[in-house]
């Protein structure tokens, strides 16, 4: 019998909308889906008791939203049915030690970067998982030529200010605390490292080799840095190209506090997901500063090259695979941001190259990095495990 699929619509609008893309994609190769969502669970339920058949139906959860679908017994609905399930989680693995763990049969964890994948693999071993890397978005809309696009530079995302030490470490004991800050001085200066190889190096220049379990647990225990360290890039990133007279166009909640030349930040308010994509197609260049993702992609990249945007960004491991600087994007580094106002200095004055270093990125992701392409490789991937 042919493979029928259920993807659950998120709360959050960015993965609702890669849920719709998913959903539209899988039904375009011919597959019959169901999209539902958990707003009203006896209806979701209803819906999946209807649709599903046992043995032939995979279900796919983004943040493992209906991941806990249960029966009117209280008993796992996917276990029941006899589903294979599959998790595509966009943060690290750190953030979803109960779902790592929860009893449910044949469940596998999508990942958006590499490393997590690792973490999976290395901390949670009976746990299935892949490497399933974010995909571009395109404008519906005609494509603006790039001489007449209206903004030279553009990024979309807020500024939390989040650098209360105290505060995140508090309960910590003493020698906690000290390799809570030495873990973090150690992920500013050297930003391509993760937590977790950061952790496990601190302990191991103090002679202790943590078991799996305690480094696993250090690391969740350590999580908030991950969004202290998200905020850091971000406010060196743009504090440097403002300080030297680079201006953009910002468009989320915070950036009014970021200690810079505010003049050269216009400002505008947070707005939808969806609506951030015409915003790209209208820039010249796109800012993308990856969360800690070390051998990821954020879908800002790709959708930045996608609609013909020259992307401009930090890179990864993976990142380093596709992208080349000065060829289909423009690279810098977190540890060498002195380098990056000059450099894109002298890239605005050459707007020819700015336009084929877009165009060579439009042909690097449009055959490749869409969620079109996403959806065939799930197909591909939840057929290989038949």
């Amino acid at each position: 019998m042919r493979m029928k699929f259920i993807i659950f619509e998120s709360e959050t609008d960015s993965l609702n909308t890669f849920a719709h893309l998913l959903a539209q994609g899988i039904s375009k190769a011919g597959y019959e889906v169901l999209l539902t969502n958990m707003q009203n669970e006896a209806k979701a339920r209803e819906d999946v008791l209807s649709f599903a058949k046992p043995g032939c139906t995979a279900a796919l959860f983004l943040n493992h939203t209906g991941l806990n679908l249960l029966t009117e017994k209280r008993e796992s609905i996917w276990n029941s049915l006899q589903v294979d399930c599959y998790d595509f989680i966009v943060d690290h693995p750190m953030y979803y030690h109960a779902a790592l763990i929860f009893p449910i049969r044949q469940l596998t964890f999508l990942c958006v970067d590499q490393y997590h994948q690792k973490f999976i693999q290395r901390f949670y071993p009976k746990v299935k998982s892949v490497f399933f890397p974010h995909a571009g978005l395109k404008a519906d809309l005609p494509m603006i030529p790039f001489e007449e696009r209206s903004m030279d530079l553009i990024f979309t995302g807020a500024y939390l200010i989040d650098h209360d030490v105290e505060f995140h470490t508090q309960g910590l004991s003493s020698g906690l605390k000290q390799i809570w800050m030495e873990c973090f001085q150690m992920l500013k200066s050297h930003p391509h490292l993760t937590l977790e190889q950061t952790i496990e190096t601190c302990f191991q220049t103090k002679g202790i080799q943590l078991p799996n379990d305690d480094l696993r647990d250090t690391v969740r225990l350590f999580r908030d840095m991950d969004g202290m360290l998200r905020s850091y890039a971000r406010a060196k990133v743009v504090k440097t190209l403002a300080d030297h007279d680079v201006k953009m166009h910002i468009y989320g909640e915070g950036w009014q506090y970021l200690d810079c030349k505010q003049e050269n930040l216009i400002i505008h308010d947070r707005i939808p997901f969806d609506d951030t994509i015409p915003l790209m197609a209208d820039a010249r260049i796109v800012l993308n500063i990856m969360p800690w993702f070390k051998s990821g992609v954020h879908d800002r990249v790709y959708t930045a090259m996608l609609n013909q945007s020259v992307c401009l960004t930090d890179s990864s491991e993976y990142m380093d695979q596709i992208l080349e600087d000065g060829k289909n994007a423009i690279l810098f580094s977190l540890d060498r941001l002195d380098e990056l106002p000059d450099k894109l200095h002298d890239y605005m004055q050459r707007p020819e190259l700015l336009k084929d270093i877009a165009m060579q990125g439009f042909f690097t992701v449009k055959d490749a990095h869409t969620w079109q392409h996403r959806a065939f490789e799930f197909i591909e991937l939840v057929k290989n495990r038949q």
